[in-house]
């Protein structure tokens, strides 16, 4: 079972994964026809609802072209904010 700090973690993620696709104009649909990932996959993900695999987060950032690396980082720390 992940950590809460861990789940923080990915839901910072998947928040800016949902953040950048809305900002460069994409729908769900067109990063699901894109990356190869599942569409209902990504629906849950940017819901909150469920965490994809990890090869599904690395082809969404991959696909909006964020630098992985530099998004954990700040998602690290973001989650430690949280958590006090």
């Amino acid at each position: 079972m992940p950590s809460r700090v861990s789940e923080a973690i990915v839901h910072a993620i998947l928040l800016r994964i949902v953040e950048e696709r809305k900002n460069m104009g994409m729908s769900q649909e067109r990063l699901a026809e894109i990356t190869g990932v599942d569409l209902g996959v990504i629906s849950r993900a940017e819901h909150l609802l469920r965490i994809p695999g990890m090869a599904s987060i690395l082809d969404m950032t991959q696909a909006l072209d964020l630098d992985l690396p530099r998004l954990l980082a700040e998602s690290i720390k973001d989650a430690a904010k949280q958590k006090g």
